[in-house]
């Protein structure tokens, strides 16, 4: 049986002419006043697949992106890398929440104990190596956040890193990484404790950025960046930290 087509409202126009030529309201901030969301996998415990969690989205599913500030899910999403950082992420203990982000390159300032790849504090804090990739949606360049990516999605950041690192045009090594688009989508994975979703080795070329791309949206993304507050409220005790035997080397 053909599935019934559903007639779609017709949207309200809104005549953009409308906001031209008034002050902003935004005059008295910066860039540091906003917070940078995050571009959240939806897990099997995720808030936002509960239904008697306030957080909870009707449509969300497993697998899913999610932006963490206006809850667009989305399956598939095309990217702009505008940086990269290599981070060491602290939580208290027993999914307690986030307690600081340092760069990697003060590790031996923080780090106390370690086996294989599990790190603590003195306090006995758990410390995740995560590969920060700060993106804009090449389909919407007011869509800007993070990708957060540790422990079992570790190895695939640093893959993804490592492309990006690679990426020629006409045989020369672009070195930006703001050069290309790129396609991602995850993929479930699992061990003897369980499943979770990652990006895989999903990370597809699609094709260079245009100059009109570079000038009119990527360039003032990237100053926006410089300044602006990340907000891990919203990734407070939702980090995965499923088992693996990948080693934890530096990417950069």
């Amino acid at each position: 049986m053909a599935k019934e087509i559903q007639k779609q409202q017709p949207k309200e126009l809104v005549p953009i002419d409308l906001f031209e030529g008034e002050s902003s309201g935004f005059e008295g901030v910066s860039s540091s006043t906003f917070k940078t969301p995050f571009l959240k996998i939806l897990q099997a415990l995720s808030p936002e697949i509960k239904p008697k969690d306030p957080k909870f989205l009707p449509k969300a599913q497993q697998g899913q992106f999610c932006n963490s500030a206006t809850q667009q899910l989305y399956d598939t999403i095309e990217v702009v890398v505008l940086k990269i950082e290599h981070s060491l992420i602290t939580w208290k203990p027993n999914r307690g929440g986030f307690m600081g982000r340092v760069n990697k390159s003060q590790e031996t300032s923080i780090v106390s104990q370690k086996d294989g790849i599990k790190k603590w504090d003195s306090e006995g804090n758990s410390i995740m190596d995560t590969i920060e990739f700060f993106c804009m949606n090449i389909n919407d360049p007011s869509d800007m956040f993070i990708l957060s990516l540790s422990a079992a999605s570790f190895k695939h950041a640093r893959t993804f890193a490592t492309r990006l690192r690679l990426l020629k045009a006409d045989g020369k090594l672009v070195n930006v990484t703001w050069a290309g688009i790129w396609k991602i989508l995850t993929i479930e994975e699992s061990n003897e404790k369980g499943s979770w979703w990652t990006i895989g080795s999903s990370p597809e070329f699609v094709r260079f950025i245009t100059k009109e791309e570079k000038d009119n949206f990527i360039s003032p993304a990237k100053h926006l960046l410089e300044n602006a507050d990340i907000d891990y409220s919203s990734v407070e005790g939702e980090h995965v930290e499923e088992n693996t035997e990948e080693k934890t080397e530096t990417v950069f």
